[in-house]
Parts: structure tokens; sequence; C-alpha cells
């Protein structure tokens, strides 16, 4: 592959995952203002957990618009820490699937714009 076609890639994926996880963070608002947010110092050790996974993904997700490595860390790391603290031992279902595509996609800018500025 070329220089052009590494950063398009890049591009297409970084736009991809800003819009996606900008989706994600406005569907998790929705659903938290919707509920309401119980007060998460009075939640089980898993709930509270869940609540930290949920932030990471969220607060990744806004980070990418700046840094996509950090932000897909970030996502990474909010996504395992919610399924292990929520999800197991039920199989994830597809939402939570969801949640990690942004991340993924923001590893994969990160990793294809690396691969780009390396000289051949």
């Amino acid at each position: 592959m070329n220089q052009h076609t590494f950063k398009l890639l890049a591009g297409t994926c970084r736009w991809t995952a800003r819009v996606l996880g900008s989706l994600f963070v406005l569907v998790l608002l929705a659903i938290a203002i919707g509920e309401g947010v119980p007060n998460p110092f009075t939640q089980p050790l898993r709930v509270e957990l869940g609540f930290l996974g949920l932030g990471l993904i969220m607060l990744g997700s806004l980070t990418g618009w700046r840094w996509d490595l950090a932000a897909g860390i970030v996502s990474v790391t909010g996504w395992c820490v919610f399924v292990l603290a929520v999800m197991l031992p039920k199989r994830p279902n597809a939402f939570v699937w969801a949640l990690a595509v942004p991340a993924v996609l923001f590893l994969a800018s990160a990793l294809l714009r690396r691969h780009r500025d390396t000289p051949a």
C-alpha cells in the first residue's frame, strides 16, 4: 500500500470512530437522564465498576477528537472493566460489542498513521 492509502484509511477510521463515539456518548447520556443516575456510592461494587467502565468509554470517545491512541486505550480499558464487572458470566450483547467499535477504530487509526509516517 502506498502512503495515500494509509492516510485515507486512517482518516476513515478516525472519523468513523469520532462519529460513532459521539453518538454512543449521547445515547448513554440520554439513558442516564431518562432513567436517572442512582447514587454510585450506595450501589454494589459491580455496579460501581460498571459506571467506571462506562465513564472511561465516554471519556475515551471524547478524547478521540484530539488523540487517537489515548482514546483507543482509554476506551478499550473502560470496555474491559464494564464487561468484566457487569456482563460476566453472561455474554455481551450487540450493544456492548458496539461500544468497543470506536475504540478499535481509534487504535486502527493511530496504527495506520504511525505506519504511514515511518519511512519505507
